[in-house]
């Protein structure tokens, strides 16, 4: 007995093909969404990291200071007020202190001013010429030698009354600093004084605050020392 065998559709002859899987349609604009928000959540992290790094910079800068004393010597046109130096100014600047600090700007001692690179000494009391030049021997310097305006606009400021300056033409006939250098750079003002020492009278214009007068007189000093 011959029996046919039907054809059962993808069963039939024994073979079958894998079924074929389409991709989710669904899932793919998820994924592509979230990626998006990844993005956009790593580029605002990285924006704020930048900005803290920003503060944090100009906090430091202020706490700590990023100019040491030694500038005052480096500049010819700061105010004055920054031309000041003083070993605890320094202390200040580098917080602690270091070795570097006292390199860059030396205390110049107890009542005395320190200007760019010289340290200067407005006394009170009074004394003739060559007993002020003695006193600022005996402090470890001379009388005042003024060469540039600076110095000349700095003094005047700092003091308010008549001061010996390392300036005279005692045996001479011409003006001549204690350090033997020809008077170049002149700020005399009456004309009507006599006298073979000169003295910087602060509470007149700085540039025409000189004037001579003679040695005996007894009058405050001005020092200076490197």
């Amino acid at each position: 007995m011959y029996v046919k065998l039907c054809n059962f559709g993808k069963y039939a002859d024994g073979k079958s093909e894998p079924k074929k899987l389409q991709p989710d349609s669904d899932a793919s604009p998820d994924v592509h969404r979230k990626v998006r928000v990844y993005r956009i959540i790593s580029l605002v992290l990285f924006v704020i990291c930048v900005l803290l790094m920003i503060v944090v910079l100009v906090l430091f800068m202020k706490l700590t200071g990023t100019q040491p004393c030694h500038v005052v010597e480096e500049t010819d046109r700061a105010p004055l007020e920054q031309l000041e130096c003083s070993l605890k100014k320094c202390q200040e600047v580098y917080q602690q202190p270091i070795e570097g600090a006292q390199h860059l700007c030396r205390d110049c001692g107890k009542g005395w001013l320190r200007f760019e690179n010289t340290c200067y000494f407005l006394s009170q009391n009074r004394l003739s010429w060559q007993q002020s030049r003695e006193e600022c021997k005996r402090k470890g310097g001379d009388l005042a030698v003024i060469t540039n305006e600076r110095v000349q606009m700095y003094l005047s400021k700092k003091g308010n009354l008549h001061y010996w300056i390392g300036l005279s033409h005692v045996g001479t006939n011409e003006w001549i600093w204690i350090n033997n250098t020809v008077l170049t750079v002149r700020y005399w003002g009456d004309d009507s004084s006599t006298g073979d020492c000169a003295i910087l009278a602060a509470n007149e214009p700085p540039e025409r605050s000189w004037r001579p007068s003679h040695c005996k007189l007894y009058l405050q000093y001005i020092c200076q020392k490197m």
